[in-house]
């Protein structure tokens, strides 16, 4: 205190009683709590407010939370978007070949109606459940590219030639195959 003026004008029976009003355990000790409490709003300034010490919320800190938030959420969905545009082709067969040994088996389940082709809700149903959520506009993309013969309906000749070609490639070596007629 000495440091904030002439050591003649302070007097320290005025200082010991200021010292035992603002400690709250009476001991006569401020302790950083007290000290806080009583100078806190004059020497914590942050960014342009004051922060009351004593007070449960702090604005400033909760908006600066609220845009860390957004941010993390935009990533996300840029993420999210970059994962799904970027090669969901290779996400589609590495899932296919992850979940079946062999296409016929692939192809039986996919195919749930057991239609005899996979339809749009049946693909779609699956790209869902490995958490592939793609627009409409890619959904249809990729479905025409697996339906090789533009019937609307992936067969198992279109699923063989399309899917299981990437996929199984040696697995046409083990099973009759029908010649065309010459």
């Amino acid at each position: 205190m000495k440091y904030f003026g002439n050591e003649k004008d302070l007097n320290y029976n005025d200082l010991k009683k200021l010292m035992m009003d603002k400690d709250h355990k009476k001991r006569g000790k401020i302790g950083y709590k007290d000290f806080s409490k009583w100078l806190g709003n004059s020497i914590h300034m942050s960014e342009g407010f004051y922060f009351r010490h004593d007070s449960v919320k702090n604005p400033q800190y909760e908006r600066f939370l609220d845009t860390q938030k957004e941010t993390k959420q935009d990533d996300l969905e840029q993420a999210q978007k970059n994962l799904l545009t970027g090669d969901i082709e290779a996400k589609i067969l590495e899932k296919i070949k992850f979940q079946w040994k062999t296409l016929r088996k692939a192809f039986m389940d996919l195919n749930m109606g057991k239609s005899g082709a996979i339809s749009k809700k049946e693909f779609k149903y699956y790209l869902k459940f490995w958490g592939l959520d793609v627009t409409d506009e890619v959904f249809d993309q990729i479905y025409k590219k697996y339906d090789l013969d533009g019937d609307g309906a992936i067969g198992y000749k279109d699923f063989q030639l399309s899917i299981g070609m990437e996929m199984f490639p040696m697995e046409g070596l083990y099973f009759r195959q029908d010649k065309k007629a010459q």
